[in-house]
């Protein structure tokens, strides 16, 4: 048997072959990615035709939110929402809507702060009457299921109606405070 110097020469050559394959494999299979700024003034999405419910720990829809169109501008907690309509419910039937021409959403505490022909509807029920209050700028605090404004307001419950300048609302509480400059006929059903 004659033994060559060759032997170790072809898996010295095949090792190196595969070695460079694979660092050459490497480097085509590596995808370098590069993130661009987002401009700040433009927004980062936009969604048109929303519909949204939140569901309470029932399975009963506890919140409903409509409107035609959202938006958020980057590195911002605020989204801002076009023609809103937010309902509340309470097991599944609406007891407050609130819509309004714009709104904006703080992600981080829940608050909407509904502006421009802002109009509260409160849906009569056993308990009490319909009632509808128009205002320029309301805050909803989704979480709290208070409402609150710091505007004149124009209100309507049952045959009562009038106006005043602020107001806040409780809803847990069943408490309405009316903050000043107070007009109003209160009419009551039991004296006519």
């Amino acid at each position: 048997m004659i033994k060559t110097r060759g032997n170790w020469f072809f898996p010295l050559i095949l090792a190196l072959l595969m070695g460079s394959v694979s660092v050459w494999l490497d480097r085509v299979s590596q995808i370098s990615t590069e993130e661009i700024a987002l401009n700040p003034n433009e927004p980062k999405y936009r969604i048109n035709g929303i519909s949204a419910e939140r569901f309470d720990a029932d399975g009963l829809p506890g919140e409903s939110l409509t409107a035609t169109a959202a938006w958020q501008l980057p590195q911002q907690n605020i989204v801002n929402i076009d023609n809103p309509q937010l309902t509340l419910l309470r097991q599944g039937k609406p007891q407050y809507q609130v819509s309004s021409a714009l709104a904006q959403y703080h992600t981080d505490s829940r608050e909407v702060v509904f502006s421009d022909n802002v109009v509260l509807h409160q849906s009569a029920d056993g308990s009490g009457n319909e009632g509808i209050l128009n205002t320029s700028r309301l805050t909803v605090n989704t979480a709290t299921q208070t409402a609150k404004t710091d505007a004149k307001v124009d209100y309507r419950y049952g045959l009562s109606h009038g106006s005043a300048v602020g107001f806040e609302y409780n809803k847990e509480r069943g408490f309405l405070n009316l903050s000043s400059r107070v007009k109003a006929i209160i009419y009551d059903p039991n004296k006519p």
